[in-house]
């Protein structure tokens, strides 16, 4: 630390210079800090339920800036009791999930009858579910909310015997004691914010933040948080009547400034009654003296039209003061913890962010983002839909190789194959339009292989359209024997609910066609070069994840099946089942019923330039016009991303069809 120096009035640069050093003595920037603590539970050592250290940002703090205490045990068959952890933290600690403080030592305290963990997630899904699915935009948080300790009142183990019961338990709630801020904060005081969660919950009570030096105490709430997900039912209270169980937890209110070196910190006691469920628990809470961003502005899909509110939230010792920015400039009169435009338009198009400053420092929100109205990528490996009605459905070709002919050992000539190579995984892929939706339908492709690339390996891919996780839709696979296997899903990958092989091998190097008919509610059929091969009924109907691409020689589940190793044409996706004749006809090269033949891709041309084209409005129709003033007609059945080939003539799109909305970015601001 500097020390303070006397300057000569005569000496006005001296002046300057002592007057910032003696500022940053008195704001004591050089001490700013902030401390998030994290509570972990050990589920009796399950490695999928004990701990969640702080792996990446949470709550604004980076992975640097968080301790993820000692876990604590559940008390489910393992530890039952009241339990008390100690930790000492100072600049050198730096194992086990706690990292060293910029200056100083604390020592924590805390206590609880048991811990346990909460699939709550935060704040950044759509309800009414906030439990977290793996995909979570804001990992750090969901490891936050994970491990929380109980607050004697909540469904869980009991005194007695370490069994489980409703109602109120009647044991201790959870208590936090911390000594040594002032070795932290040494030149200013600090604000605090709690983190709840909880597996048991449908409101959350307040929480006590208490000076233990000066024997003062500040009562914070946890306003509007998300609705919780049902996490089973009801559980019954001692009072009668019963109470929905919810996962759930949020966010509470800021202390005002604290300036002690002991603090304290307990909830109120929880309550049960006849349709409602109070619970205190926690699994955390930030200690800060400069401004934390804790809860960003959500990321919300805005169109042409709409009316947004930017939200945000933010924790610091006050006063703290606000300005939103686009594209890192300033916004005249954006000075709140909201920001709002009124019928967006393409001026307003850029990234937002909420820049918060006080004595000790500044933080910067994750930015937000208004985009183009239809934004365009170029594109060199376009394979063309040549299906003579309707809009084209083009694919991205991955890898795979153009040959302009290809002659099998039957004297059997397909000209305009693409060539997939195991050792190259590569794949073909068409947007998973509606269109591919159908619940009945036939899916027919040329194909000419030698077998798997890895005998000893799964079978290997020849279209996966299945989703992940969940397991909805279809993929036909080439097995080691050389037969292919159809198998539908519906919700459970290791239990198809459709299951059907061929009876003939297609691993003898020759030119096959291969037509799958299917009826979601009823069967599957296979056919071999024109003729019935081989069909089974469904155990129970299953139907097309919506919105999933269709993927040709490599699934996007690499761990379940291996990459195509052979030859590929004439690919074709009909919305309907067709016959015995005709599938026939389709063997000669007929097209088929051309109003019910949604792609065929034949690769009469090598795959080549394009555009994508890409909208986020839901609701919105792409139309196309060969002038820019129009006129302009509709492409049905077009939705994002869409592409384009490259044309002769010039061709101009847009979309229509957008009503406008109001959105509240953020309806959990405090």
């Amino acid at each position: 630390m500097k020390r303070t120096r006397f300057c000569s009035p005569n000496n006005r640069a001296r002046k300057v210079a002592c007057t910032v050093s003696a500022a940053a003595l008195m704001l004591g920037v050089s001490q700013a800090a902030t401390v998030g603590f994290n509570f972990q539970a050990n589920y009796c050592a399950s490695s999928g339920y004990s701990g969640a250290i702080v792996t990446a940002q949470a709550f604004g703090i980076g992975t640097n800036g968080w301790e993820s205490l000692t876990q604590m045990p559940t008390g489910y068959g393992c530890a039952c009791g009241f339990t008390t952890l100690n930790e000492v933290i100072d600049t050198t600690t730096s194992s086990g999930g706690l990292n060293p403080l910029p200056n100083g030592s604390l020592t924590v305290t805390w206590g609880a009858y048991a811990a346990n963990v909460s699939g709550f997630g935060g704040y950044n899904r759509s309800g009414p579910n906030y439990t977290f699915g793996g995909n979570s935009e804001q990992p750090g948080n969901e490891q936050v909310y994970w491990g929380f300790l109980r607050d004697g009142v909540n469904f869980g183990p009991n005194s007695a015997d370490c069994s489980y019961n409703c109602g109120d338990n009647n044991q201790p709630g959870y208590n936090i004691d911390i000594t040594g801020l002032k070795s932290l904060f040494t030149n200013s005081s600090f604000a605090v914010q709690l983190i709840a969660a909880s597996d048991s919950l449908w409101m959350l009570t307040n929480a006590f933040i208490i000076d233990a030096s000066a024997n003062t105490t500040q009562s914070v709430i946890y306003p509007s948080i998300p609705t919780p997900a049902n996490a089973g039912g009801s559980l019954c209270n001692s009072g009668g009547g019963s109470f929905p169980r919810g996962g759930g937890g949020g966010l509470s209110t800021s202390s005002d400034s604290l300036n002690t070196d002991h603090l304290k910190i307990i909830g109120n006691r929880a309550q049960h009654g006849v349709g409602y469920n109070f619970a205190s628990t926690i699994s955390g809470f930030i200690v800060t003296d400069k401004p934390v961003v804790t809860m960003s502005p959500h990321q919300v899909v805005v169109c042409g039209g709409d009316t947004v509110v930017w939200s945000a939230y933010a924790i610091g010792v006050s006063p703290l003061s606000y300005q939103w920015r686009k594209n890192g400039l300033p916004i005249p009169g954006a000075t709140t913890l909201s920001y709002g435009i009124t019928n967006v338009a393409i001026t307003d198009i850029g990234a937002y962010d909420l820049r918060v400053t006080n004595l000790y420092g500044s933080a910067i929100s994750s930015a937000v983002t208004i985009g183009d109205e239809i934004s365009t990528a170029r594109i060199k490996n376009l394979v063309l839909d040549s299906n003579p009605k309707g809009p084209e459905r083009d694919g991205l070709n991955n890898g795979a190789v153009w040959l302009a002919s290809s002659t099998d050992g039957a004297s059997v000539t397909r000209t305009g194959v693409m060539s997939f190579v195991a050792s190259a995984p590569s794949q073909i892929t068409v947007p998973g339009l509606t269109n591919f939706d159908s619940s009945a339908g036939t899916i027919m492709f040329w194909m000419r292989s030698s077998g798997v690339a890895d005998p000893l390996g799964n079978p290997a891919t020849l279209l996966d359209r299945l989703s992940t996780p969940g397991a909805n839709g279809c993929v036909i696979v080439l097995n080691a024997d050389g037969t292919l296997t159809a198998k539908a899903f519906a919700g459970d990958v290791g239990n198809p609910v459709g299951n059907l092989g061929t009876t003939t091998a297609l691993n003898d190097n020759r030119w096959h066609q291969v037509a799958m008919v299917y009826d979601q509610s009823a069967s599957l059929n296979f056919y071999i070069d024109g003729m019935p091969n081989n069909n089974a009924p469904v155990g129970s109907p299953w139907t097309w994840p919506t919105g999933q691409e269709l993927e040709w020689g490599l699934s996007h589940d690499t761990n379940t099946w291996q990459a195509y190793n052979g030859l590929m044409d004439d690919v074709r996706f009909y919305d309907r089942g067709l016959s015995d004749t005709e599938v026939a006809s389709a063997y000669t090269g007929a097209l088929v019923d051309t109003n019910a033949l949604i792609m065929q891709l034949n690769f009469t041309a090598a795959p080549g330039l394009g555009m994508t084209l890409t909208w986020s409005c839901p609701d919105a129709v792409l139309q196309s016009a060969d002038a820019v003033n129009g006129p302009y007609t509709d492409l049905a059945g077009a939705a994002s991303p869409y592409n384009v080939g490259a044309q002769n003539a010039a061709r101009f799109y847009r979309y229509r069809g957008h009503t406008p909305v109001v959105i509240n970015s953020n309806p959990y601001l405090m």
